[in-house]
């Protein structure tokens, strides 16, 4: 009977040990999944960035067009003068549009293959400490039983336990 309390914190310990190993691997499976969905979202950016690109494109070169066919309508020369500086104009305008928008999209990307990373390192984080938690579950443990089955006595200024036997050897007690 006197064996029972020392059984129980041993299968007590046990359980604190497999349930830090297991919220450890919980943790870093969450972790593994946040990032392979920022990566598949960085992915996704920068398909969304090429079609945003391509169809703002579209539409400038539509302006464009709608531009020298009202020049053209009016009976204006688009050869020279203000209606060659405008077009002109026009035409920068939307090469700065594109690149913005391409850029804009990448940014967002980046943002993404950022997270993966960060979620990648907090997998392999969470998993370590898991085991360290675990180890200091198991010392702990193996320690109160120890000392529930004669094995020490408590040190009162540490709150840990030291040898009976040790101090009688060295000490002479």
């Amino acid at each position: 009977m006197a064996a029972l309390p020392a059984i129980l914190m041993a299968a007590s310990t046990t359980m604190a040990v497999v349930g830090a190993v297991k919220q450890g691997q919980a943790a870093s499976q969450a972790a593994d999944y946040n990032s392979q969905l920022a990566t598949q979202n960085a992915g996704i950016a920068a398909a969304q960035g090429e079609a945003a690109a391509q169809a703002q494109s579209r539409d400038s070169q539509r302006r464009i067009g709608t531009e020298m066919a009202a020049y053209g309508a009016s009976g204006v020369q688009m050869s020279d003068g203000s209606p060659a500086d405008v077009l002109a104009d026009s035409a920068r305008s939307a090469a700065l549009d594109n690149l913005t928008t391409r850029y804009n999209y990448q940014l967002k990307g980046l943002g993404y293959q950022d997270q993966a990373s960060l979620e990648s390192s907090q997998s392999k984080n969470a998993s370590a400490a898991g085991y360290l938690s675990a180890l200091g579950a198991g010392l702990g443990g193996a320690s109160k039983v120890y000392s529930m089955s004669g094995g020490g006595t408590p040190i009162p200024q540490f709150g840990g336990y030291q040898s009976t036997s040790l101090n009688s050897t060295v000490f002479g007690e």
